[in-house]
């Protein structure tokens, strides 16, 4: 799926508007799609590349949007990438996450692969316990 299309999916989660959707919403930080609810954001990056520096780019990009009164967890829709597995991948994050959130309000990162996220031409709903069940996270 190419990032347009990411970013044209009618990403939701109960309560929450639609914030930003590719726009910058800091300073040289334009995340794919982003939903709030008063201070408390869920922020979304699609990667069709993954690496591992990506990844803890989004984290970190993330974590520093998330501070004084903004509070929130990043969504990272995937595939892994070659022999790598999810869990590499936040097996690799997990030790960067801990170190963040002494200083930022990020709550959890969680980790979907696209098939998961995006069955059947519909995205499910962020927090429910489909979503919960199909992806893998890193929490504080």
């Amino acid at each position: 799926m190419k990032d347009k299309k990411f970013k044209s999916l009618s990403h939701f989660c109960t309560g929450y508007q639609v914030y930003s959707s590719g726009k910058q919403i800091e300073k040289n930080y334009s995340p794919d799609y982003v939903l709030k609810k008063d201070n408390d954001f869920i922020i979304l990056e699609h990667e069709t590349e993954p690496n591992r520096k990506t990844i803890i780019a989004n984290i970190f990009k993330a974590a520093h949007f998330l501070q004084l009164e903004k509070y929130g967890i990043l969504v990272i829709v995937m595939n892994p990438k070659g022999k790598s597995s999810m869990k590499s991948y936040i097996k690799h994050s997990q030790k960067y996450f801990e170190w963040l959130k002494n200083f930022s309000n990020i709550k959890q990162v969680h980790f979907i692969e696209k098939t998961k996220y995006y069955p059947n031409d519909v995205v499910l709903e962020i927090g429910n316990d489909t979503f919960l069940n199909n992806s893998d996270k890193l929490d504080s």
